[in-house]
């Protein structure tokens, strides 16, 4: 592009390339696209049937984009979770008929004794059962910490940003940031390796979290086919929210709720047609995992589950009571584990990266190898607490005689999950919460049904189990972890449809809705007492990431004029009198993101603004040539029709990168205004105004400063609050209560369910009033 575009230009306005951890222009990139649709439709109209399959053409390359996202998706996902369960296996042994085999398909035709399935004291033939214990011990240390130091070294050595689970970060890019290298390639090929590597360590991490950041590194790689979607960051976020979809759909085989997830957690601004989008993704991420078969049962995922029974009306109250437990720990652990990271930041551990993985995987396999329920991976541990006891024996869960015992163990197992949980989310590799978090929850559920289950089983004739036939189970524990799981998730992540959706999804069973329901409502809501930012939302602060959030309210106080930067302590740029050199000057002295240009210094009349990368793009380029010099003047302003000839040949026009109308605000509006004018606009700054002339400058730094500061909008002051209380600090919290009221009305008055489901949904989305119950 030449430095000079003529005197006469009035086209739209250009824009150099983001620069790395800046903030993209929404109202400029969506203008564009705006004009990049009008041009060819114009064209189109005068080329004919030509022109239509252009139009054809153009609008498939988005749905060509998450086809080839949703399909790598469903592959991608098969090979991480077989290559992560058959390292997890080798751990402690090999198939003799095949060593690539894992031990469920190596014993997949064995009923009881799987004779194929050889362990390294077998192999090694040691015939004295200590010596055999130490030797499994000793080969599952040895390949704890040498997954978990290749997994390190890859994160450290080549991809920084593979560590972690990344939707914090893709949160952050949905709302504008730009994080170059985030999800590229390599973080792409590092975090599946890695989470690979760091799940079979035995670390109590997940692969499904990363999911999310794989599928969004799929959709950013994709996207650059396209130089429409490439050069455009607006429509490149609207496909990865859309691409995020496929990362739950392949983590639990549920693209419903990946959608939701899409819409609930990672989309900063979502148009309708997204979540059309979002669903297509899904929905061929299911359809490739389906046909691909992985655990060659027709499940998707390992923990997918049916119940035969239904649950009583007695129940709800266990489940609330789950709800609330899991809620505490939830919160508890969130603040832990972001009090670690914040103490990684702060101490010289972080220099030690690769050692803190490795005595962190030492530890873990050291503490976890005793217990049958910490040693197993949590996939099959969540999936053996899921199931039902119907005759066949899950690792002794179904014991009446060690009920007790597993009683106390699996509570145990959920204290040392949160803190070995809390420890691994900050390491440097690949790593996810979502199966840590439901394996806890799981545990601590299927804990308290087999606590119910005994005591029906020793006092049946209790009239709190009165509806319950003696010819039918009345206790199902699975479920009670299936509860657990959902109320656990709901607590550290703050997702409430999502979950609810996710869990139906795993059961089929639309039954078990109303009881999921109540415990994630109960269970976030009692973690919002104690703050309302879950997981995601504490990394983004711990980090400084730029990021507003868009479902939280901040009491600001104050105008604008009491936040702006004033004009005196500013950097401007006037429409004339600037050469090359006094702007060279600019850029070296000040360290700003954008300078306002104004008509004269004695007016301060706001002429237009332009960004630092389009200024010092400019300046670069006509340095670099051979027809500007230092004292070459510069042209800021479009209002110039007709310069003297000497000038037409000599100046720099910097005009095309001039916003000649940047947002604006009187310098007397409320600041709670301007915030929302950040939010909902995305803008990058706006400029505060008197009768046009300037008086100072807003940017979202400023905006995200002071809502740190500020108190947050929340539900209740303390845990005994009254219920108006409650409901007084946000419409949400009065749905959610209608939601239960109408809940506990329908249930007890055997309204159909599918009719409560609808009333459910309907409450949620529509924030009904009380009286409309």
């Amino acid at each position: 592009m030449d430095v000079i575009t003529g005197w006469l230009y009035n086209g739209p306005l250009q824009r150099a390339k983001y620069e790395d951890f800046s903030t993209i222009d929404w109202i400029y990139d969506n203008t564009k696209a705006r004009h990049y649709k009008n041009d060819l439709r114009m064209h189109a109209r005068n080329a004919g049937w030509r022109g239509r399959l252009e139009l054809l053409v153009d609008a498939s390359k988005s749905w060509v984009i998450l086809l080839c996202v949703g399909v790598t998706m469903g592959v991608v996902a098969t090979c991480i979770s077989v290559s992560s369960q058959w390292l997890v296996d080798i751990k402690g042994g090999y198939c003799r008929t095949g060593f690539y085999l894992n031990r469920r398909f190596c014993c997949w035709n064995s009923e009881d004794v799987c004779v194929d399935w050889v362990t390294w004291s077998e192999a090694l033939h040691v015939r004295w059962h200590w010596l055999e214990w130490l030797l499994q011990f000793l080969v599952f240390l040895a390949d704890a910490i040498l997954f978990a130091g290749i997994s390190t070294f890859l994160v450290t050595e080549y991809a920084p940003y593979a560590a972690g689970q990344g939707i914090a970060e893709i949160k952050t890019i949905m709302s504008g940031f730009m994080m170059r290298r985030f999800l590229g390639l390599r973080t792409l090929v590092v975090k599946g390796v890695g989470v690979v590597l760091s799940v079979a360590s035995g670390l109590s991490l997940g692969k499904e979290g990363t999911m999310v950041h794989i599928s969004c590194c799929l959709g950013n790689i994709y996207t650059r086919v396209f130089s429409k979607i490439r050069n455009n960051e607006v429509k490149r976020r609207e496909l990865l929210s859309a691409a995020s979809a496929a990362g739950i759909s392949a983590a639990f085989g549920a693209p419903i709720a990946g959608v939701l997830f899409s819409l609930e957690q990672v989309s900063y601004y979502f148009p309708a047609k997204t979540m059309w989008r979002s669903l297509f993704c899904a929905t061929v991420t299911a359809v490739t995992l389906k046909f691909l078969n992985p655990f060659r049962n027709g499940k998707m995922v390992p923990f997918q589950t049916t119940y035969d029974r239904v649950w009583d009306h007695f129940e709800l109250w266990f489940f609330v009571l789950i709800g609330m437990i899991c809620g505490v720990v939830g919160m508890l652990q969130n603040q832990l584990a972001l009090f670690l990271m914040e103490l990684r930041q702060r101490s010289a551990i972080k220099n030690f990266a690769r050692g803190e993985v490795l005595v962190v995987a030492l530890a873990t396999a050291v503490i976890s190898y005793p217990s049958v329920y910490l040693r197993a991976d949590m996939v099959t541990l969540v999936s053996n607490l899921f199931t039902e006891c119907t005759g066949q024996e899950i690792s002794g869960l179904c014991s009446r005689e060690d009920r007790a015992g597993n009683i106390v163990a699996l509570l145990f197992t959920s204290v040392l999950r949160v803190l070995l949980t809390s420890v691994a989310c900050g390491l440097a590799v690949p790593a996810g919460m979502f199966t840590p978090s439901m394996a806890t929850g799981a545990s601590i559920g299927r804990a308290l049904g087999m606590v119910i289950q005994a005591l029906y089983e020793n006092y049946p004739t209790w009239r709190l189990f009165s509806a319950c036939r003696p010819d039918v189970p009345c206790i199902t524990p699975g479920v009670y972890a299936l509860v657990g799981a959902a109320a656990m998730l709901a607590s550290t992540t703050r997702m409430t449809v999502t979950v609810v959706v996710i869990m139906f999804e795993l059961t089929d069973a639309l039954i078990y809705v109303l009881p999921i329901m109540l415990a994630v409502t109960v269970s976030k809501s009692l973690a919002d007492l104690f703050g309302k930012d879950g997981y995601f939302e504490g990394i983004i602060h711990l980090n400084g990431y730029p990021f507003l959030s868009m479902d939280q309210e901040y009491v600001l106080q104050g105008s604008s004029n009491e936040l702006m930067v004033q004009a005196s302590e500013m950097a401007v740029i006037t429409t004339t009198g600037e050469t090359l050199e006094s702007v060279a000057n600019l850029l070296r002295q000040y360290s700003y993101g954008g300078f306002p240009v104004i008509k004269s210094r004695a007016t301060m009349s706001v002429s237009g603004y332009i960004s630092r990368s389009d200024l010092s793009m400019v300046v670069e380029r006509a340095l670099a040539s051979s027809v500007y010099t230092y004292s070459s003047p510069c042209c800021f302003s479009r209002d110039i029709v007709e310069p003297l000839e000497d000038i037409l040949h000599q100046a720099v026009d910097f005009r095309p990168w001039v916003d000649p109308t940047p947002l604006t605000i009187n310098h007397g509006t409320d600041i709670n205004l301007v915030a929302e004018a950040f939010r909902q606009l995305g803008v990058r700054y706006v400029l505060v105004t008197h009768h046009g002339s300037l008086l100072g400058i807003i940017t979202k730094k400023d905006i995200i400063k002071l809502t740190e500061r500020a108190p947050k909008r929340v539900y209740a002051q303390s845990a005994l609050s009254s219920y108006h209380q409650l409901l007084e600090y946000d419409d949400k919290n009065l749905s959610t209560f209608c939601s239960l009221l109408c809940s506990f009305f329908f249930t007890f008055v055997d309204v159909p369910y599918s009719s409560l489901l609808l009333n459910l949904v309907h409450l949620y989305f529509c924030q009904a009033e009380i009286s409309q119950c």
